[in-house]
């Protein structure tokens, strides 16, 4: 009996040597998040900065991709590639997904033998079936729904016109397409014109300055040109819609802003409206934007997201890859990422699925949708 009572204390020994082994090694994971400039998008800068200082550098990794990412494609591989040589790195995050994703990510788990990293991907600027297929979830803003309703706000709002702003790499992404294509069938339906306006590539010679500087002279243009007629502008690209919200605002009655291309209370705006970027009060931020736009007779001009969708992609996805890095969920859960969603945003979140042109639908490949906001309903 003494002898049994030995072994049985001894397994329990080795089970609780075990038990603290394994949560130690559960502690002792880092997650890694890839995000651009402030110049490319402040709202994913702000979200991983504010992990960072939350639960430490050791914990979380962030690093910045090149503003020239197009032509740095490179420099981008390599930095995922970078984490993912970390052994205690268990998930990356990389938002926006710019070209390199794929590339990295397949050698991650090809080359480096790195199948048991979580490999998310926010806001992919790769072929869907590419970037599926590499990934182990893909989030992007419901694109063609938001084609949807920047013409239905359009239409409620009684324009004439749709000025879509875009460049030669944009339109060769599948989903700005389709973006593009949904936005122009439903104008077309309720009566409105649409028009498409080239724009410089951000990434070009003329660098991001060059890109604003040219919409800020074109949109008075536009305005001339459709005198007397409401007309309601999109642009394609993160960076210009600081310069568009500000050539909006200052075009007077008959020019309307449906939506950034990432809809958000935050993007662009603060910027653009020379407001503090209050992130960690969304409602306060919101009123304090209608409040100028109302102070400026434009609140019914403007409209966004109440949630910052790139945000809440971080937050949502970091809170997903912890559940992951401690063996509580599989690689794909689909019921708990939506509930990360739904926290991270503060209300619900409504995550559907990719189909492609020819009707194939990518399992792994999630559209986020919120609705519109009417500006008038903050002001206070």
């Amino acid at each position: 009996m003494k002898k049994l009572l030995c072994m049985l204390l001894a397994a329990l020994m080795v089970l609780t040597m075990a038990s603290f082994a394994m949560a130690e090694e559960a502690a002792s994971y880092k997650i890694a998040i890839l995000t651009g400039t402030t110049s490319q998008g402040e709202e994913e800068v702000t979200a991983a900065t504010k992990l960072v200082e939350t639960y430490g550098a050791d914990k979380v990794l962030h690093d910045t991709y090149p503003d020239n990412f197009s032509s740095e494609v490179e420099t981008t591989i390599s930095k995922l590639i970078a984490f993912a040589s970390d052994p205690d790195v268990k998930a990356i995050i990389f938002v926006q997904g710019v070209q390199g994703a794929v590339s990295a990510f397949t050698q991650i788990k090809d080359s480096l033998g790195r199948d048991d990293i979580l490999l998310i991907a926010g806001v992919p600027a790769e072929d869907p079936a590419d970037i599926s297929a590499a990934a182990d979830i893909v989030l992007a803003v419901d694109e063609i729904g938001c084609g949807y309703q920047v013409a239905d706000k359009a239409a409620e709002w009684g324009c004439d016109v749709i000025v879509h702003y875009s460049f030669a790499r944009h339109l060769s992404y599948e989903t700005i397409v389709a973006k593009r294509d949904a936005m122009k069938m439903t104008a077309e339906g309720y009566g409105i014109e649409f028009v498409e306006r080239d724009c410089p590539d951000p990434t070009g010679d003329a660098g991001m300055s060059g890109a604003q500087a040219a919409v800020l002279e074109d949109v008075p243009k536009v305005m001339q040109e459709y005198a007397g007629k409401k007309v309601c502008f999109y642009c394609t690209n993160c960076g210009i819609q600081v310069a568009l919200q500000q050539a909006v605002l200052a075009a007077g009655d008959d020019a309307y802003y449906a939506l950034p291309c990432c809809p958000s209370p935050f993007h662009g705006y603060q910027e653009a409206f020379g407001l503090d970027a209050t992130y960690g009060d969304i409602e306060g931020a919101i009123t304090n934007l209608a409040n100028f736009l109302n102070d400026s007779g434009a609140a019914g001009r403007f409209s966004t997201w109440a949630i910052p969708v790139n945000m809440s992609m971080i937050n949502a996805s970091y809170e997903y890859a912890c559940a992951y890095a401690e063996g509580k969920i599989e690689k794909v859960d689909e019921a708990f990422l939506t509930d990360c969603f739904s926290k991270a945003a503060g209300s619900e979140a409504i995550l559907g699925k990719y189909t492609n042109a020819t009707g194939e639908e990518l399992a792994n490949y999630y559209l986020i949708q919120f609705s519109p906001i009417d500006f008038n309903d903050y002001v206070g």
